[in-house]
């Protein structure tokens, strides 16, 4: 298969990353175009965008909220957690897309700015997601730093902090080399290589024999305990 468009669409909040991203994947893919897109004047032009817009927020209340996995979410048991449903979200990007950019040598990746989780039917619980890749791909950038878990032994030490005459910030700063967070200057690089992941997976996954597919996949970050 010849791949040759990678569409990045990115939010007025995830611009300048996006930017950034967009020149990294043209040294590292020098024979594909390309092509950066405001999300927001592409798809608003869409009436189905408007027509879906009001079912995309996923609200859980408090009393459930322990039931979703966001391990590093600064939210707190009194507040309402609000994502959006990946795999919807997906569908609806799948029938805005320009018809004439959906073959196999168009690669479309989204970056979302919102919380992004799909359910997981095993544990029955939703998780963040810092990618789900497909027709297009989904990259949020909460989910790269609310999705992954922190090492163990920063959750023991966050309950523990009293005891250890420590405040939060101490220990965000102990282990702040072992994840990304919010305005990290390592977070191009990360992000950067979900894109990668993102045309490696029709590079190597898809076939013009083969469907697209729609695929769940998340890559934690840092090392475990």
């Amino acid at each position: 298969m010849k791949l040759s468009h990678v569409h990045l669409y990115s939010s007025c909040f995830s611009t300048p990353l996006t930017t950034e991203i967009s020149n990294q994947l043209q040294k590292i893919f020098p024979y594909i175009k390309i092509d950066l897109r405001s999300s927001g004047d592409y798809f608003s032009k869409s009436s189905i965008a408007a027509d879906f817009a009001g079912k995309l927020i996923t609200q859980l209340p408090k009393d459930v909220v322990q039931q979703a996995e966001f391990q590093n979410s600064s939210s707190k048991v009194d507040k309402t957690i609000i994502f959006i449903d990946g795999f919807y979200l997906q569908r609806i990007y799948t029938n805005i897309i320009d018809k004439n950019e959906i073959h196999l040598e168009h690669v479309h990746i989204i970056f979302e700015d919102k919380l992004v989780c799909t359910f997981d039917e095993n544990d029955r619980r939703f998780h963040a997601r810092p990618i789900i890749c497909g027709s297009p791909t989904i990259i949020s950038i909460p989910s790269i730093v609310e999705g992954p878990a922190r090492p163990k032994a920063y959750y023991f030490k966050q309950m523990m902090k009293d005891l250890l005459s420590k405040n939060s910030k101490e220990i965000d700063n102990e282990y702040a080399n072992r994840y990304v967070s919010y305005g990290d200057p390592r977070l191009p690089q990360v992000a950067t290589g979900y894109a990668i992941q993102a045309v490696f997976f029709f590079l190597l996954m898809v076939t013009p024999s083969v469907q697209i597919i729609l695929v769940d996949c998340s890559i934690p970050i840092g090392r475990r305990n």
